[in-house]
């Protein structure tokens, strides 16, 4: 039986890694999507979003139900979903319908997330452990996203992307119907429907207005209808949680600091990890010229800072303490954030370069040991569905973080890019205002004046990416502050 949940583990583990990946794969495929479907910065921010807000909106009532229905049941159907929902996105042939496909593919992803079924196979001496090891492989799929990614697109289309997914999933399939045990807690409570359905409902909302307030205008109703009906959702779900009989987060939980300023310091990390994988794709393919698979192999220094500080981070956990550790993390990513803002034409990768490898080690130091403060406060059966508390609230974190920075992003963008589209044809202008990868697509059918027009887009474009990055770094050393006042300095030593 002790054999056969590690072995458990190593199929939870390759279902984690699987959809994780898909949380940032798609990111170094952005350019040629937006080039071959004509996707614009807005649609290029639901193609992100629609995945993650599904994604986040589903994992916590999907723990529930797998508690009451069967956690290998569910993982089982949902690793089902997530294989149609990959085919559906590789034969996509507009935007429109790959948004919808990738939301098809969040449902899946969130259901299969497994986090509630480890905790529960697992006892209290061997859960740290199994915990530790699959938080590795959720923090070691997001940067390999865009690695693997760059390299199928080397020698493949875009929809290599999603096509990666179809064996990778039915392979954990197959052995997850072979190798897991069923399992199911009798006695857990009934799930709250409608909370549940308000929750993901205000996320929604919010995402879709922010997303149409710079392409629309703030003031037009497609932008601040979704923003208030957010703020009423919201309001309506504090209600409900408050006087519901089984709400899907325990009150209890906010009132331990280790949960809330471990959730408030991972969270940063998140907004500023999508931050990050949001653009640097689109500036070393489309303002460096990158082919995607160098592209991906570019990204390196964030993965490869990320492996290092993750592995040493318990260790500097049990000597220097939670506070310091968490702190420590987060003013490195805040400074390799104020690193990659600096990036300009003339500087080129090496600053990039030296930016993402302090982000990484930076994340590997602040998430890891921060998500460690979460379930230490959580603890027990509970456990599962805390940490899974902990993922939605990261995932919504990053997926209202690309809606508003991509908005920032575009913003820039076209305001800077304006001066030099003069002259052009309007359906020229209005590609080039789109994206910065449609923007280079005109320039190379320029001629003479292409050279100009590629160079005011990447200046454009790299000035939208320093207020996305200052804007990011703002958020890492809010949290450092929050994590220096509220954690304690190790976590066992404080009390709920």
């Amino acid at each position: 039986m002790m054999a056969r949940r590690w072995w458990m583990l190593g199929v939870t583990c390759l279902s984690v890694v699987v959809v994780n990946l898909d949380l940032t794969i798609l990111n170094i495929a952005l350019p040629a999507i937006s080039d071959a479907l004509h996707a614009s910065t807005g649609d290029l921010q639901w193609l992100v979003d629609a995945y993650a807000l599904v994604f986040a909106g589903v994992m916590v009532p999907a723990g529930i139900l797998g508690d009451r229905l069967g956690r290998k049941r569910l993982l089982l159907a949902g690793l089902a979903v997530f294989l149609i929902a990959s085919l559906w996105c590789a034969l996509s042939t507009s935007a429109g319908e790959l948004i919808a496909a990738r939301a098809l593919m969040g449902l899946g992803a969130g259901i299969v997330f497994p986090l509630a079924l480890v905790a529960a196979a697992f006892g209290a001496e061997e859960r740290p452990k199994a915990i530790g090891i699959l938080t590795a492989g959720i923090a070691l799929g997001l940067p390999l996203g865009p690695v693997l990614g760059g390299l199928l697109l080397q020698s493949f289309s875009w929809a290599s992307v999603f096509w990666i997914n179809v064996p990778a999933a039915g392979v954990t399939l197959a052995a997850g119907a072979v190798l897991m045990p069923e399992s199911r807690n009798p006695t857990a409570p009934p799930l709250d429907g409608l909370g549940a359905l308000l929750c993901p409902a205000t996320v929604t909302c919010l995402v879709w207005g922010v997303i149409n307030g710079p392409e629309h205008g703030w003031t037009a109703p497609s932008s601040w209808l979704p923003l208030a009906a957010a703020a009423l959702l919201l309001a309506t779900f504090v209600v409900r949680e408050h006087r519901s009989a089984h709400p899907l987060i325990d009150p209890a939980w906010w009132r331990d600091r280790r949960f809330t300023a471990g959730t408030a310091a991972s969270v940063a990390v998140s907004v500023a990890l999508y931050g990050i994988l949001f653009v640097t794709p689109q500036y070393l393919q489309s303002v460096l010229g990158d082919s995607p698979g160098r592209a991906g192999l570019r990204l390196l220094p964030l993965m490869g800072g990320l492996l290092i500080a993750g592995g040493v981070a318990g260790q500097a956990e049990r000597r220097a303490g939670t506070r310091v550790t968490v702190a420590a993390g987060l003013a490195l990513l805040a400074g390799g954030l104020a690193v990659l803002s600096q990036v300009r034409l003339a500087t080129g990768y090496p600053v990039a370069a030296a930016g993402l490898s302090l982000c990484g080690l930076g994340t590997g130091a602040a998430m890891a040991v921060a998500i460690n403060a979460v379930m230490a406060a959580v603890g027990g059966d509970e456990a599962g569905i805390g940490a899974s508390v902990n993922s939605a609230l990261r995932q919504i974190g990053g997926a209202v973080t690309v809606a508003a920075l991509g908005g920032v992003l575009s913003t820039a963008y076209t305001r800077d890019l304006r001066p030099a589209l003069a002259g052009l044809p309007g359906r020229d202008a209005a590609a080039a205002r789109a994206s910065v990868a449609q923007a280079v697509r005109v320039a190379s059918g320029l001629h003479p004046g292409g050279a100009a027009l590629r160079v005011a887009a990447g200046t454009a474009f790299l000035h939208g990416l320093s207020i996305v990055m200052l804007s990011c770094a703002a958020v890492s050393a809010a949290a450092i502050g929050v994590s220096w006042r509220y954690l304690p300095g190790r976590c066992a030593t404080m009390n709920r």
